[in-house]
């Protein structure tokens, strides 16, 4: 990226507040493996801005008005939605995800950089980047292999005999601890989620040796989850969350 700001002439001495937060959400978008950038702009400034350094990640700019948005199509790799007006910072990041969930850009799940100006409203004051994961989130705890996340269908089993009677290959195993006998059951799943803490669990050791995705301390998750609930786990984060269907 240095070498790229160097060509489009935005060197240290020349960026602005609003290209230095668009550098970065480039960065970082790419640093995560971000599935989109999602920038809120009134006068679409900022897309333009994170156009010129052409990231991987696809850009979704929410603007407030048509004319706005038919500019946004002319730039590299900006796909252009209308969002309303939003009154406060939360708001805006919570409708402009929305807009982008709505037109299938993103899903529940993805993990995105979002980019907003503080005060709300207000031409040209582009400050903020959030790494926002798109969906509801209904638990946390304590991730294991932080390198690896999971999506898949919930099985809630209590003991290594209901595991036996219901839980699938590829299934995400939900479960109060694990012992020598679950462990069957933990080879095949796509994910583990245990209420039992400590990074010397039984689950957290079997999780690191079998390279599994592994959330521990996930306090009630037996009976916040349900099985066939559909969920992803985000290791880096500890966080689980629900999937539309």
């Amino acid at each position: 990226y240095e070498s790229l700001c160097h060509h489009v002439g935005m060197d240290s001495t020349r960026l602005t507040i609003s290209a230095a937060v668009s550098h970065a959400a480039c960065t970082t978008a790419s640093d995560i493996g971000a599935s989109a950038i999602i920038t809120a702009s009134k006068s679409g400034e900022t897309a333009r801005l994170l156009s010129r350094f052409r990231p991987d990640a696809p850009i979704i700019a929410c603007v407030l008005d048509e004319t706005t948005c038919r500019q946004m199509n002319v730039y590299r790799g900006v796909t252009p939605l209308l969002m309303d007006y939003a009154h406060s910072t939360d708001e805006l990041i919570s409708m402009s995800v929305k807009a982008a969930e709505d037109a299938g850009l993103i899903h529940s799940g993805d993990r995105v950089v979002v980019t907003a100006g503080v005060p709300v409203g207000v031409s040209g004051t582009t400050n903020m980047i959030k790494v926002h994961l798109v969906g509801d989130t209904l638990l946390t705890g304590i991730g294991i292999n932080p390198g690896l996340n999971a999506k898949g269908e919930v099985c809630v089993c209590r003991n290594a005999e209901e595991a036996a009677k219901k839980f699938k290959a590829g299934q995400i195993l939900v479960v109060p601890f694990t012992t020598n006998d679950t462990l069957p059951y933990m080879r095949q799943a796509a994910g583990i989620i245990a209420e039992e803490a400590g990074a010397n669990s039984h689950s957290a050791i079997v999780g690191l040796t079998l390279g599994k995705p592994v959330i521990i301390g996930a306090t009630h998750a037996t009976r916040t989850l349900k099985d066939g609930m559909k969920i992803s786990m985000d290791c880096a984060r500890g966080v689980v969350q629900a999937m539309s269907e």
